[in-house]
């Protein structure tokens, strides 16, 4: 890749975002991928050798695995998942499939910059290993001159919809996203813009028709009929802190729907205690879709102690600690 092309990464307009991709061509070639809307990524002589099999543990998958789970008609024509109806590519994001022919997400990130430290220190063989290391995995750093290139597992978006269909998957959800959060902590990271896009799982975007059309007023069961893990992506916002430095300035702006107040208030505030507020909007936001999807009365007795959990009147929400939550859940 030319020091040229990557100079110009910031000034392409947004009708030509994608130059800059097709120039890295042959670097991507070189690491076994191919990039979405390119010949290499359309040959349908790839057909057969697409996974028929989803990893028992995404966060270390095998070569012949996926990273996701699929509905039973997409393992049966596995090329036809080609088509992901819900991506975007932008100047900074694309989609390709790997060597194993695994879509993944290539993300282009200034060479030296914090959010680029960070992901390497969360993918580090030490952390991880650990089972409690709740981030999307990375399965290559690819150096380029001002921009470096981390190409992801890619997972589905929409882990919220429909709603978790059940106490326990739900409380399920909550927990591997406490203790991923937890995680992060402990490591001296806080996330810094926790909202659900910023949130994954190991399931295709692909519903089965009868949880859009229900039958019937009793929905179907949907996340309780596998496995499922939850991840953190985009650490573009993310901060290291220590127990003495734990207020930071930031000119982040999570949606305001999600993020807590002191993120809005031009000065410094404590990052732990934001990313705990931000993930209890998240928990509190899915449970309010869920007792509407699911006619789940208010005074729910296991519903409502949840739910109180991430009340800004809670101190273990308000102040940001975790062990109220992780227990509860």
């Amino acid at each position: 890749m030319s020091t040229e092309t990557e100079s110009q990464w910031d000034n392409y307009q947004p009708g030509d975002f994608n130059l800059p991709w097709l120039a890295c061509l042959d670097l991507f070639r070189s690491h076994g991928l191919m990039l979405w809307g390119t010949p290499a990524y359309e040959d349908t002589a790839h057909n057969a050798r697409f996974p028929r099999k989803a990893a028992p543990d995404p966060f270390h998958p095998q070569n012949d695995e996926d990273f996701i789970h699929r509905l039973d008609v997409d393992w049966a024509q596995p090329h036809l998942n080609r088509r992901l109806g819900f991506f975007q590519e932008t100047a900074f994001l694309h989609l390709a499939l790997d060597r194993y022919l695994r879509h993944v997400m290539i993300k282009a990130i200034p060479t030296g910059s914090k959010e680029l430290q960070i992901i390497r220190e969360l993918s580090s063989h030490p952390l991880r290993a650990d089972a409690r290391n709740h981030t999307i995995p990375v399965l290559h750093f690819i150096s380029g001159v001002s921009m470096d290139f981390v190409v992801q597992a890619w997972w589905g978006e929409h882990w919220a919809w429909p709603p978790f269909d059940c106490a326990p998957s739900r409380f399920e959800m909550a927990r591997q996203l406490l203790e991923g959060l937890q995680f992060m902590h402990d490591h001296g990271i806080a996330h810094g813009d926790i909202h659900p896009r910023n949130i994954v799982w190991n399931h295709s975007d692909k519903r089965p028709r009868e949880v859009w059309e229900p039958a019937g007023l009793v929905k179907p069961p949907f996340h309780s009929l596998f496995d499922f893990r939850m991840a953190y992506i985009d650490f573009g916002a993310a901060k290291k802190f220590t127990a003495d430095l734990r207020l930071f300035a930031s000119n982040c702006r999570p949606p305001s729907k999600w993020a807590a107040p002191e993120q809005f208030l031009d000065k410094p505030y404590d990052v732990c205690a934001a990313d705990v507020f931000m993930l209890g909007k998240v928990l509190q936001g899915e449970l309010a879709e869920g007792r509407q999807w699911y006619n789940i009365s208010d005074d729910d007795t296991g519903y409502s102690k949840y739910d109180h959990l991430y009340s800004p009147i809670n101190p273990s929400y308000k102040e940001g600690r975790y062990s109220d939550l992780g227990r509860a859940v």
